[in-house]
Order: C-alpha cells, then structure tokens, then sequence
C-alpha cells in the first residue's frame, strides 16, 4: 500500500522559547491535537514549527538540532529543536550586519510599504529581522526535501518572514492576527511604525487572512484596508517601471479581488455563528482544553474560597479581575465601579504583574476610593492550580476590557461554570466588556453578561450596575453559570473541532494562491 504524502505546513512564531503569552499557549494547546489528527489519518496537513531563538535567553530545553545540521551550516546559522506541546520544533538563531539589516529594512519598504525607520534601534526588532530575513533561505532548502504546501505565519511578529518565505518558495500564505496594533494603541497607531504597516501588508501578501475572532478581523481589515490601497497604488507604479505594465496589470487585479472580498467579509460575515462564508478572511477563535477544570473537586472549590476569606475576611460575594494592567484591560474601570456600588459585603481581588509604581498608583487609587477594607491587590502571576479555585469560588468573574481581540480568560470563566456544575455547586458569572471575541462569546444573560464599549471607552457607571444586579440576584447569577456550563462544552471551543477550521483555511488558501497563478507570468512581489 503506498504510503501517504504529508502536506508540511511551515508554522511561524516568535513567542515559543519560552511559557510566556498568548502565543506560547495557542501554539502549544494546538499542536498536540493538530497532531493526533494527523496521526489519525484525518489530515495530510502536517505542522513544520519553526520559531526564533532569543539570544537572550537561556538555552533551558533548547538542543542543537541534529536534524538540520547541514542546513544551519550552510546558511551560518544555529538551529535548535524541543519539543512544544509534545511536537518538536525548532529555534532560528542568527544575526545580521548592519549592512544587511539595512538592506532587508529597504526591501520591506520597497515591497511591502513597510518603514522600520522608528522600530530599527529596538533590540526586538533586530532579532525579528534576522529571522525575517533567515527563514526564506530555509524555507527554500527544506522545500526541496519537505512536501511544503502552506506557509502560516502568527502575528506581526511573524508576517515579514511569511511575506519573504512565499515569495522565495512559490507558496500560499496564511496571516493569522492575534491582536492588532490599531487595538493596541487604542485607535491611535503610529502610521510610520514598523507593526501597522507590517499588518497592512498582510492584507496583500496574504492568500488567507485569519482573526481570533471574526469581530478582531473585521476590526482591523477595516482600519488596515485603507493603508493596503495607498502601498497598493504605490507598489503599481514603481511595479510598472521595474516589470512592465502588463505584468504589473495582473497583480493590481489580485489585489482589486482580494480587497472585494474584504469588503464582503466586512459586509457579510456573521460574528456569532463561528461559519466562514468568505473567501480571503475569516475568524477562528482559540480553544480551551477542560480535562483538568471537568476534575475539579468539590474539595478544590471550597479551598479557593478559604483563601478568599483570608484575604478578605467577612465578605459575602468576591468579585475578581485578572490580567495586565494595561489600559485596555479596564483595571481602572472596574475599581472605579467597584467603589461606586457601596457594598460593603463585597470583596474585589484585583490579580495583576505590577511594577513599584504601577503598586504604588493602584494601592493609592483603592485608598482614595476608601475601598483598603473591601479590596485587595495581588501582585505576581497565580499558579495555575490555586487559579482554578478561585475562579470556582468567586461570584464574579470581571474582565472589562476595552480592547480584547478574543480573551481566553473568558473561557476560563464559563470553564469554571462547568467545574461547578459538575459538583452541583454555582460558578461564577463572567461580565465582559462588549468587545472583540468577548462579544461573540458571552450572550447577555445567556452565559454571562456584557458592558458596553464604546470608541474603547467602558462607563464605569455601566459596569457597576451590571455589577450591582448580578452581586444581589443569586437566582439571576445561577442562571447564567448553568449557562455558561453549557456553551463552553460546545464545540465552537475544542480544540478538536477548531483544528478542522484551520485546514479549511489552508485549502482555502491554497485555492486563492492557485486561482491567480494559473498563469505563471504572474508577479508575485
């Protein structure tokens, strides 16, 4: 019996040396699905990881890679391989000259409309470039070896190397956004900086445009498209100078279609449904895994709530917030709503990394409120098993943010639901900002409630009263935790349902690049 051909998928991202952010876990928690489908024979699809090395860093789990030593040696680089989510991957370490770095910045503006002007002197940034710029040279020599199919390139900090990769190796390319610079400025990017740009120019490069929630890419294929057409007009004039204008000609008409099917994403495209109708863009929300929320015991429930006691003592209700505190995460918001409730039964934990002066403003903020008896901040990042606790025992889970492409603490909430649930006990309900993937996911008084965001403003007068009602009505707050019980085990949310979205992508994908490249004078730039 002939043996299956894999289709490799070249998988690019940054932030997986080490177990920090959201694309360390999104990475990690596919991987090892993505594989046993693969191992299943329920694809052909078949991950080739390859990440950067930060110098940085310590080596930890890191080892020289056997595998590609001939590789690495031919193009001056260190290859290093261990395993992520049980698959093995495998870490680009190089460097470039300023010569070369200067170079490569002049090649992303003259192809892609991209100025590193501003990002050039960030220690980052020149990392990014010299796995910008190494990675097409790999991709080519494995290409030869390897059946590489798809290219799928995660965040900004990816997009440079997918842009380079599919022009070097002729093959389709995939940008999937976790977040947007025009969210995380809250709507005031800086138009000459490397980020924006760089994800303007996936609009495109692009065969595939993926958000983390539909909401996320219509959000940024809306404020980006306008920053493609201007690069789109430019890069046609000095195309016809450089290849001639007919060639030119039929690259301005793939990029007329791609930008029709954005507007059609934008016009069509239903943002809680989780179908793609589409063609060129779509949202695939991340997943949670539930193993180990489904053996929470009942022991484990009532331990998060001895804790709560202890740092609150003689509270009824425990409100709690978890995340950065970064503006967008609506910190601000909720001690200013939590004040105005006037409840002194209730508690506020406020989990956050804070820096001295990041301590000193939020403990001055509580006691300028008068809430240093009904509120406490606690600094530093929760062991994963103590914060499966406390979410089960607290009465409300608040994200407020005012900016959240997706929110995996969301998910965490309503798995929290189903942890109680399972033990016959009432979960916490989760109140959202209404923004992002956080919309799509929480229906008002379904499985949780949401507060309206506005221009990445959030009242806290809104939130308190939505606080308020929640923090008095048990019935209301029970309700809402069965619900939220109930939507998480749906399979909008595993792993194992959204795995099959993302190689619908990469057909997708593959047709968009094929469609366009029936004629082989095509110009790829």
């Amino acid at each position: 019996m002939k043996e299956r051909e894999s289709k490799r998928v070249l998988f690019l991202v940054t932030e997986l040396q080490r177990p920090v952010g959201g694309l360390h876990r999104f990475t990690t928690e596919l991987l090892p699905v993505w594989m046993n489908r693969f191992n299943r024979g329920e694809t052909l699809f078949e991950p080739l990881v390859f990440s950067i090395r930060d110098q940085d860093l310590p080596l930890g789990d890191l080892k020289p890679s056997e595998r590609f030593n001939e590789l690495a040696k031919k193009n001056g680089v260190k290859i290093y391989e261990a395993k992520r989510g049980g698959v093995l991957c495998f870490f680009v370490e190089s460097e470039l000259s300023t010569e070369e770095r200067n170079a490569l910045h002049y090649g992303l503006w003259a192809k892609y409309g991209v100025k590193s002007e501003k990002s050039s002197n960030w220690p980052f940034y020149k990392k990014l470039n010299a796995y910008w710029k190494t990675m097409p040279a790999i991709a080519e020599q494995l290409a030869k070896k390897e059946n590489i199919t798809v290219i799928d390139a995660q965040d900004w900090l990816a997009f440079p190397a997918g842009f380079l990769c599919r022009e070097r190796i002729g093959k389709p390319l995939v940008c999937r956004f976790h977040s947007g610079e025009w969210g995380r400025s809250m709507g005031h990017p800086d138009l000459d900086d490397a980020p924006v740009r760089i994800e303007a120019a996936a609009l495109q490069e692009a065969d595939f445009v993926v958000g983390v929630s539909v909401s996320e890419a219509k959000f940024e294929i809306r404020k980006l498209l306008p920053l493609k057409q201007e690069t789109r007009n430019q890069l046609f004039e000095d195309l016809c100078n450089s290849v001639g204008e007919e060639k030119a000609k039929k690259w301005f008409e793939e990029q007329l279609w791609k930008e029709e099917k954005y507007e059609e994403f934008l016009l069509l495209e239903p943002e809680e449904e989780f179908i793609s109708i589409t063609h060129a863009a779509g949202g695939v929300p991340n997943g949670i895994i539930l193993e180990d929320w489904r053996k929470m015991s009942v022991e484990k429930i009532k331990f998060g709530r001895v804790v709560l006691q202890k740092l609150l003592p003689d509270k009824k209700k425990y409100v709690m917030f978890i995340g950065r505190p970064d503006a967008r995460k609506g910190m601000d918001q909720l001690i200013n709503a939590f004040a105005q409730l006037e409840m002194d039964n209730a508690g506020l934990i406020l989990s956050s990394s804070l820096s001295n002066g990041e301590s000193i403003k939020y403990n001055r903020m509580l006691e300028e409120l008068g809430l240093k008896k009904n509120a406490i901040i606690y600094s530093g990042w929760l062991e994963e098993d103590l914060k499966k606790s406390l979410f089960c025992s607290i009465d409300v889970l608040a994200i407020p943010s005012l900016y959240e492409p997706f929110g995996l603490v969301t998910l965490e909430g309503l798995a929290a639901d189903l942890a109680c649930e399972v033990n016959d006990l009432p979960g916490p309900a989760v109140v959202v900002g209404d923004t992002g993937g956080m919309g799509e996911v929480i229906k008002n008084g379904i499985n949780g409630f949401k507060v309206q965001v506005t221009d990445f403003t959030l009242k806290p007068e809104d939130l308190a009263k939505v606080l308020k009602i929640v923090l008095t009505n048990d019935r209301l707050r029970k309700k809402v935790a069965k619900g939220g019980a109930e939507s998480i085990i749906s399979n909008n949310f595993d792993w194992n349902s959204l795995v099959f979205r993302l190689f619908e992508i990469y057909t997708g994908a593959s047709e968009n690049y094929g469609f366009w490249r029936e004629n082989s004078d095509l110009v790829i730039v």
